[in-house]
């Protein structure tokens, strides 16, 4: 049974990456190696794509923006896979966002400071709210405009970070969304409901290469926001370090640097290592759905056995 449905699985084409803290450092920069290795991987057959937390403004900082087409793909997820950003032309396109006037109803309910991702542009409603968005991120103060009346000129809203959040904020929002605490700055982030990385990236392949599903993707990241996406792909494979959720959520979690692991890595070996982790009772978490929100609910270690790579010649 299991070799049947092996067959019927299509081919790994696509390699979805986390930025921070899979191929990033703590500095935003490329980890060592690692463009030699997406480069391997694109000429293995094996598209390299980035599904990330951050912001557009927040990604055309990094030089990682400025590889080329024929090592990362010119089209990246953003915003948890709200948002699509083509390299190659600027283009932005919003594949969820927030109801109209969700920010006049934050500022009528007592949010005075806070930062709306638009169009794929930061705009803030006070000095004080851009000064707090670009420490938290580490961004220059230019990519922020300030406006007092954000309200009125906001389009489609994919993202709105409140500073100095009242407790009961997101109660009092009369509209369906998703909210995450940032703690050390006492912020609140607000994205459209149901945003993860996995719906985003299904939308996304159904879009653009005709596949509805994830069976054909490989799956990297590190960090709570990454475990929906881990669970859902054909391969998910937790970073070295990686959050407690995400590893849980993993099919494969590393013990070893990421740009080590993919030496040699390519369509066939992420199939060969799919099947060895269901050979390993290691499946697909059918429980952990897509916008599900379980990515999120706290979880023990890890339980999966001690890894094993069954390429050879490999420890």
């Amino acid at each position: 049974m299991v070799v049947a449905a092996a067959k019927s699985l299509p081919a790994v084409r696509f390699a979805a990456f986390d930025l921070d803290g899979t191929l990033l450092d703590a500095r935003g920069r490329l980890r060592p190696q690692l463009a030699d290795r997406l480069a391997e991987l694109a000429a293995s057959g094996l598209a390299p794509l980035v599904v990330s937390g951050r912001a557009v403004r927040s990604f055309r900082e990094l030089a990682l923006a400025r590889l080329p087409s024929s090592v990362l793909a010119d089209e990246v997820l953003l915003g948890d896979g709200a948002v699509v950003l083509r390299r190659s032309t600027g283009r932005v396109t919003a594949l969820r966002w927030l109801p109209a006037g969700v920010v006049r109803t934050l500022v009528d309910a007592g949010a005075r400071d806070l930062v709306a991702e638009t169009g794929g542009e930061l705009v803030a409603s006070s000095r004080r709210a851009a000064l707090l968005y670009t420490r938290m991120y580490a961004l220059g103060r230019s990519v922020v405009t300030v406006d007092p009346q954000p309200a009125h000129a906001l389009g489609e809203v994919t993202a709105i970070t409140v500073f100095d959040a009242p407790e009961d904020l997101a109660r009092l929002l009369a509209v369906r969304h998703d909210t995450d605490r940032i703690g050390p700055f006492a912020a609140l982030l607000i994205r459209p409901r149901g945003t993860c990385k996995a719906s985003g990236l299904a939308a996304h392949l159904a879009n653009r290469a005709g596949r509805p599903g994830l069976d054909a993707v490989t799956a990297f990241g590190d960090a709570f926001n990454d475990a929906c996406l881990l669970a859902s792909c054909r391969l998910g494979v937790a970073v070295e370090g990686a959050d407690e959720v995400c590893a849980r959520c993993a099919h494969v979690c590393l013990d070893q640097p990421l740009a080590d692991f993919l030496s040699g890595f390519g369509p066939d070996s992420a199939a060969r290592l799919s099947q060895a982790a269901v050979s390993r009772g290691v499946s697909r978490r059918r429980d952990v759905t897509p916008c599900s929100g379980a990515h999120r609910r706290p979880a023990p270690k890890s339980t999966h056995p001690p890894y094993q790579d069954p390429r050879p010649g490999r420890p």
